[in-house]
């Protein structure tokens, strides 16, 4: 613990020594380096920012980040607040958060899961209990928050652990736990709905290129991706791992009998989610045949459906109150931290991938002479190993935010060979696979916290589904995306 803080509190200084250096060298004109005060200034506030976020915290570093580009002349509040506050993905996030927030209060998520549990076909055997468990866990995490659905799912695994008579230590409870965080990273992979990681590099690769990656392509991609992934695992679950399922006997969960019958309230919460995701989807499926509609949407953009429906939610009103208390959601419903991370990330990166800064020709000077010599495979492959890697090392977010700058970054630096907004989708599906440490996701750490399996165990499995997801995205993805971006 005394190592971490004397760490944290080298990388605070140094990283402070940076910022103070550069706003020195900015309005005093040392010349630093002999480079120009614009690319050097962006190029310490990325490096600070990038230390204090993996090391510290991601909340005030990032109000760090903000104001640092907002003290540079050339730049100045006015052109940091538009790309990060007044950025359509930070609006579109926030309103995501709250329209989410309403769904989470009701019983919806543990009612869909009590439906397939309770199947007449998950319960004709133990290993189709378990794989209706998971696969329903899998098309939840497609819309949920994979933290929040992990603690609402954690109370039904313990008792399919207790049911199966697997204790904590148990490798079978290990491998059980294992795939169960797994499976929801994977379908928090598939699909960016209500999933800051593909928002964000969306967002970043909207704002660096002036282009669009709408719901719909990304889901073209993450889903068979997603899919082939999740059907690998399955495979290694009963024939590499060797799950002991055989002498079990299943029955009906305890923790999801006692759901009460579905509300007016709930009705209408899940009726407007449904809606803005059909706002999200339809209108590009039926582009041919209501092309005024989908124009419509396409002109509002991603920021309209879930503002539509916080609105509904609002005004909505059984038993005179309102489906959604936005006061409450605020408080509660709304991870700011990691808003604010993603505002800053959307400010830098755009800035580093301005022209103007010099960040660009430093990387035509430097690394794009590397890349211009490589296919466009490996170098998608070149960002898939390294947002695959770090993201199980590190935060998430702060993966999305560091490789998605340089990417972005380096496509505009030079005629690039890769398709960069299937880099920007791969990072945001990369991303979101975090599961071989505890700085990686909160529930690897509750996982390894509760012992229901070691670090070596989630080390392990972790690098074999990681190798057969960079394999899944290169030959499954890799061809789809090329296809439709």
């Amino acid at each position: 613990m005394k190592k971490n803080s004397l760490l944290q509190k080298l990388i605070l200084w140094f990283s402070l020594i940076i910022y103070l250096t550069i706003l020195g060298n900015q309005y005093f004109s040392w010349n630093l380096l002999g480079m120009n005060p614009l690319t050097l200034s962006m190029f310490g506030i990325f490096i600070g920012s990038l230390l204090m976020w993996l090391f510290i915290a991601i909340d005030w570093p990032s109000l760090l980040c903000l104001l640092g580009m907002a003290l540079i002349p050339e730049i100045g509040f006015n052109t940091v607040l538009p790309l990060s506050f007044g950025n359509a993905t930070f609006a579109f996030l926030l309103f995501t958060f709250l329209l989410t927030y309403s769904l989470e209060q009701t019983f919806f998520i543990k009612r869909v899961t009590a439906w397939a549990l309770h199947s007449r076909w998950a319960q004709a055997s133990s290993w189709k209990l378990l794989i209706a468990f998971y696969c329903v866990m899998l098309c939840l995490g497609s819309f949920i928050s994979p933290t929040i659905l992990f603690m609402i799912a954690y109370p039904i695994f313990e008792e399919l652990a207790h049911q199966f008579g697997f204790d904590k230590g148990n490798r079978n409870a290990a491998i059980m736990i294992f795939t169960l965080y797994t499976t929801i990273a994977i379908g928090t992979a598939m699909t960016p709905i209500n999933h800051v990681f593909a928002i964000t590099a969306i967002g970043m690769y909207e704002a660096a290129f002036n282009a669009s990656i709408s719901y719909f392509q990304y889901m073209m991609i993450g889903i068979p991706t997603g899919v082939i992934i999740f059907i690998v695992l399955l495979i290694f679950l009963k024939y590499v791992w060797k799950l002991e399922l055989a002498e079990v006997t299943s029955q009906r969960l305890e923790s999801l009998k006692s759901i009460p019958k579905m509300s007016r309230e709930e009705k209408w919460i899940v009726t407007v989610f449904a809606m803005v995701v059909a706002m999200w989807l339809l209108p590009e499926l039926f582009m041919m045949i209501l092309p005024n509609l989908s124009a419509f949407f396409k002109q509002v953009g991603i920021v309209f459906p879930p503002l539509m429906g916080v609105i509904l939610l609002a005004v909505i009103r059984i038993s005179g109150k309102p489906l959604l208390n936005i006061n409450q959601a605020m408080k509660e419903g709304v991870y700011w931290p990691s808003l604010l991370l993603v505002a800053a990330t959307l400010a830098l990166g755009s800035m580093l991938a301005d022209e103007n800064v010099g960040i660009v020709a430093l990387l035509n000077n430097g690394i794009a002479p590397i890349f211009t010599n490589l296919s466009g495979f490996v170098v998608v492959l070149i960002f898939v190993l390294w947002a695959g890697l770090q993201t199980n090392l590190s935060s998430n977010l702060v993966t999305v935010s560091v490789v998605s700058a340089v990417a972005n970054a380096l496509a505009n630096s030079m005629d690039f060979s890769a398709n960069s907004a299937l880099i920007a989708v791969f990072i945001g599906f990369m991303s979101s696979m975090a599961m071989m440490t505890p700085p990686a996701m909160p529930y690897v750490a509750i996982a390894i916290g509760e012992r229901w399996l070691t670090s070596r165990q989630a080390l392990i499995f972790g690098l074999v589904i990681l190798t057969v997801t960079i394999l899944s995205c290169m030959l499954v993805g890799y061809p789809i995306g090329n296809g439709i971006l």
